[in-house]
């Protein structure tokens, strides 16, 4: 049984959803370290690891690369300092200083934004951080990132609840009511939920007021 159950496991590792992988990166408390910590927790061989993570590393510069990447326009000439503001009488001890600069803002501006995302040194894991939040404040330094965070972490960890309705959805249109229409099996669902929540308030009103009239019969002995 034991056998069985860890063929079976290694099943789903095997098609383990690269998402979720590009979803805790996307957290600035882990990023790429939590997914390599995980990767040499598990009885794999090194090969097989690295392989992983490589297809997770590329998987996420790809979708973010042909998707959401939009790459910076170099800096307008606005910006830069026009000689005609600079008297050309005037020895300027840091003359040549703009173009030393501008070298290194181009190679900041051919990172992508989600290159100079995980450059950055993580922040504390132990802190609650709401991380749509976080990347709503941020949108102003990595807006395309911010964008591809929205859209990843939205995704529902889990197909249960849309799942739970197909099954509900089945319990209302039976053999015997196949013909409805949708507004009426709106209707429907949306009654039983109504109803199963006043069912659970009306059964703690109850229960107190059972308490109640339990105690009033209960008779009291003065010390």
């Amino acid at each position: 049984m034991a056998k069985e159950m860890q063929q079976k496991f290694e099943k789903y590792w095997d098609n383990y959803s690269v998402v979720l992988s590009f979803a805790v990166i996307l957290d600035p408390r882990y990023k790429l370290k939590i997914v390599e910590y995980c990767f040499s927790k598990l009885n794999k061989t090194n090969e097989d690891r690295d392989e992983k993570l490589k297809i997770i590393f590329d998987g996420i510069h790809k979708l973010y690369d042909n998707v959401y990447d939009v790459r910076l326009e170099t800096m307008n000439d606005s910006s830069r300092v026009g000689s005609s503001n600079v008297s050309v009488d005037i020895l300027d001890d840091l003359d040549g200083f703009e173009s030393f600069q501008s070298q290194y803002e181009t190679r900041e501006l051919e990172k992508s934004q989600l290159t100079l995302y995980l450059e950055e040194p993580t922040l504390d894991r132990k802190q609650e951080l709401d991380i749509l939040q976080y990347w709503k404040d941020n949108q102003g330094r990595y807006p395309q990132l911010a964008l591809m965070a929205r859209d990843i972490l939205s995704i529902p960890i889990t197909t249960v609840a849309s799942e739970s309705s197909f099954s509900i959805g089945g319990q209302v249109i039976s053999k015997y009511r196949s013909s409805l229409a949708s507004s009426n099996v709106e209707a429907l669902l949306c009654t039983r939920d109504w109803l199963f929540g006043l069912e659970d308030e009306n059964e703690n009103e109850m229960e107190e007021e059972l308490t109640e009239d339990i105690e009033a019969l209960i008779p009291t002995f003065d010390g």
